[in-house]
């Protein structure tokens, strides 16, 4: 009698090497979601995860920020793996607690382990198109241009990440029994909660493309947030102003800071750089 062929499981307690942990977040993450549920290599798991996140995503960011420089490319390559940890280490305890409040069994570092994964994909998706993004750098894309693109490109990762989150958490629900329905929508309007807080966190770490026409900065001061700009920029829309004609009275530090745009800030109809910037 000849046994079914199984596939080799980790034993509980030892450490994963670094390749099977990028084989199960990139093409088993069936295997990687059980192995979480069940507790076994949390340590190595949120290692590799923090590592990827960490070195990934300065990647990227030096990338982005090689627009405007070596100094602007090293701020960036610092300030964008800030952005996603500072945004996490906002919005995970209140997600943990309420998580525990509605009666799910999963313990904090198998949590964590899920969301750090999550957003170790992210960075991985963002390494993935560095190739494009300096493609458009050494092609001659200009400043807004550039912009843009980083902001859908991390957007769309992010998306990614929290799509693999919830594809996690709907697994420990259905096949593991450790997680409670209801807690599903906890977990969307927390995605919600987390793209809104990094968007702001983006907001007050900014620049990371930087302008070649301005001396290097490392903190763009803003007064306000990305939302009031939001609003003040359909504002001057509605006005029709910017459009030409009479001139303008002068603009608050605020309003000029608004026109600009770098990962999170909106251009207004009446953008462009600021005298003296």
């Amino acid at each position: 009698m000849t046994s079914a062929p199984t596939r080799p499981i980790t034993a509980r307690g030892t450490r994963p090497g670094f390749g099977v942990f990028l084989t199960q977040v990139l093409s088993d993450r069936e295997r990687f979601f059980t192995e979480v549920a069940e507790g076994d290599g949390l340590p190595a798991k949120l290692a590799h995860a923090l590592w990827i996140l960490l070195a990934l995503c300065a990647l990227y960011g030096a990338a982005a920020g090689a627009y405007a420089g070596p100094a602007q490319a090293l701020s960036a390559a610092i300030k964008l793996p800030l952005l996603f940890l500072g945004t996490l280490a906002i919005c995970f305890p209140g997600f943990f607690v309420i998580q525990v409040l509605v009666g799910s069994r999963l313990r904090l570092p198998q949590v964590l382990a899920l969301v750090l994964g999550a957003l170790s994909l992210s960075a991985i998706v963002l390494a993935a198109v560095v190739p494009i993004t300096a493609f458009f750098l050494l092609t001659g894309a200009n400043y807004y241009f550039l912009t843009l693109l980083h902001v859908v490109i991390v957007l769309g990762a992010g998306l990614v990440g929290m799509a693999v989150l919830h594809e996690g958490l709907a697994f420990a629900c259905e096949k593991r029994g450790v997680y409670p329905k209801k807690a599903m929508t906890i977990m969307k309007v927390w995605a919600v909660l987390f793209a809104f807080v990094g968007i702001q966190m983006a907001w007050n770490l900014q620049p990371f493309v930087g302008d070649r026409g301005q001396p290097f900065q490392l903190f763009r001061h803003n007064e306000g947030n990305f939302y009031t700009a939001i609003v003040y920029s359909l504002q001057k829309l509605s006005h029709g102003e910017g459009r030409g004609g009479a001139a303008a009275p002068p603009a608050t530090p605020l309003q000029e800071e608004h026109r600009l745009l770098d990962f999170g800030q909106v251009a207004g109809p009446d953008s462009g750089r600021v005298p003296g910037r």
